[in-house]
């Protein structure tokens, strides 16, 4: 099968550390090329791929356009992306776009099948007002809980595929069970860096936090988090992918205090596969990913999250990382091929 993968230009596919759409992709397009399909991935020049890549932009959006730039520049940048895909889609059997709403006019009109994974969260109006105009247009959840804000509106949801990831890597980190509480991921409110911290200061445990901090977020993270850091919080930043396996071994229990509707949560899957439960709150896509008191605990609030931490010798490491294994990336491509399959024309 011909397939074009689209992905965003804001971060190299792969990205260097944080971006984890980009680290879907790359996954898929690698795991596709090796079941012997022919993939060309549309991304940024720094893009690292088994599939053939088609350079779009020299250097990722993020890396050289300032806070205007990105609003301004970036998204004219993706539609024109959009635009050359499109008009060479003779090429392709079919289109995979990762691009959002922007690709919702090009596959109303494609010549060849397009399927969009929606990566983002769907509780926005702006998704009621734009989703509807395109009944026909066939998209990927992934999960089932992201799709539940728009479930009045009879959108043509081809599947749910669940992000999946090359997770071979941490089959041999040792879990220590008398380690740290860790948070991994982004620092802005929404993903509940507070609430990790808290977590710390009640449970008296220490909390490594192994987080990026945006330009957009910078100011919530001097004026909200940064004070709370004290002796029992070790705030290291962004880690990379070699980095991760020891890291989420060394925990405990990695702390998932995501107060939104989290459409999928890689977080959760890296943590699981070395061994180390999660405790999350019942947000999102929590509950489809986390298996109450055999992987980790689903918690409705810090109360509880607080209790689970200190009750998270009761989870069997292997336990976690046979869990893991359903979210493996030959699952995902099966997944994706069978959507493909489906929307292939006779």
């Amino acid at each position: 099968m011909r397939i074009a993968q689209v992905a965003p230009l804001y971060e190299a596919v792969p990205p260097g550390r944080y971006g984890g759409t980009e680290r879907v992709i790359a996954t898929l397009c690698d795991g596709l090329v090796a079941a012997g399909h022919d993939v060309t991935l549309f991304a940024a020049a720094t893009s690292s791929t088994d599939a053939k890549l088609e350079a779009f932009v020299p250097d990722p959006l993020r890396h050289v356009l300032d806070a205007d730039g990105m609003v301004e520049i970036a998204p004219h940048l993706q539609l024109h992306m959009l635009a050359e895909v499109m008009g060479s889609d003779d090429r392709f059997d079919i289109v995979h776009s990762h691009l959002d709403i922007w690709t919702m006019p090009f596959g109303r009109v494609s010549s060849v099948p397009m399927v969009l994974t929606m990566h983002g969260r769907l509780d926005l109006e702006l998704m009621r007002q734009i989703l509807p105009r395109y009944p026909a247009v066939p998209l990927v959840s992934i999960s089932d809980s992201q799709r539940l804000p728009l479930a009045d509106l009879g959108l043509n949801w081809a599947a749910t595929v669940y992000n999946g990831l090359d997770l071979r890597s941490y089959a041999h980190a040792q879990h220590d069970e008398h380690g740290y509480l860790a948070f991994v991921g982004r620092i802005s409110e929404e993903k509940g860096p507070l609430l990790a911290i808290e977590i710390a200061h009640r449970t008296g445990l220490s909390l490594k936090m192994a987080a990026k901090v945006d330009p957009l977020d910078e100011e919530y993270y001097e004026e909200e988090v940064a004070p709370q850091i004290d002796e029992g919080v070790e705030f290291i930043g962004e880690i990379d992918e070699e980095q991760k396996p020891d890291f989420y071994a060394g925990a405990r229990a990695t702390l998932f205090p995501s107060d939104w509707p989290e459409p999928f949560g890689l977080v959760m899957i890296e943590s699981l596969a070395a061994g180390t439960p999660v405790i999350g709150l019942r947000r999102g896509s929590v509950p489809e990913v986390i298996e109450h008191g055999v992987t980790g605990f689903i918690c409705d609030d810090v109360d509880e999250m607080t209790e689970a931490a200190l009750h998270i010798g009761d989870i069997d490491p292997e336990n976690c990382r046979r869990h893991a294994e359903r979210f493996s990336a030959e699952g995902m491509c099966r997944s994706y091929l069978d959507v493909y399959g489906a929307l292939q024309r006779p």
